[in-house]
């Protein structure tokens, strides 16, 4: 009977204490600042201006501030450019693995709008460093993919 009592709290510890391996934590991927200091099309033939997130255009994004926060998994973005929709975002984020084996991830954003939902969008994380991360975010054009590449470096 001691055993047990022993025994199945020590498993539940050590069921429920440890995350596996497979768990991601969001604050060792995106944690801190990060400045969006290009946006680019991946196909060489494009240069379109279009709008990105349902929010500014993809060269009002350049410059822009990202804070993801390591607690609560959401943050905020900051368009500083004066000619375009000029301040800061509302944004929470959830991060998991790719599905394909490449040790890469995906992020779905959900940036907050006025009357209070969220519009959800899904980005790849394609490259990640300590100082610096791509995605890519593929939205339709004239009924056609595109790829769109965000390079952030940490500030």
């Amino acid at each position: 009977m001691i055993k047990k009592l022993v025994l199945v709290p020590l498993a539940c510890i050590l069921l429920f204490g440890f995350k596996s391996a497979n768990d991601i934590s969001s604050e060792k991927i995106l944690k801190d600042f990060w400045l969006l200091n290009k946006v680019s099309y991946v196909e060489p033939d494009m240069h379109e201006r279009i709008t990105l997130f349902n929010d500014v255009t993809n060269f009002c994004f350049e410059q822009s501030l990202w804070r993801f926060s390591e607690l609560n998994n959401t943050g905020t973005y900051a368009i500083n450019d004066l000619y375009c929709s000029f301040g800061k975002r509302n944004i929470s984020f959830d991060v998991t693995k790719s599905i394909k084996k490449s040790g890469l991830y995906d992020v779905v954003l959900k940036i907050q709008k006025e009357n209070g939902l969220a519009d959800k969008f899904k980005v790849k994380i394609t490259e990640i460093t300590d100082n610096s991360m791509q995605w890519n975010y593929t939205t339709w054009i004239n009924k056609r993919p595109y790829t769109i590449k965000m390079n952030f470096v940490k500030k």
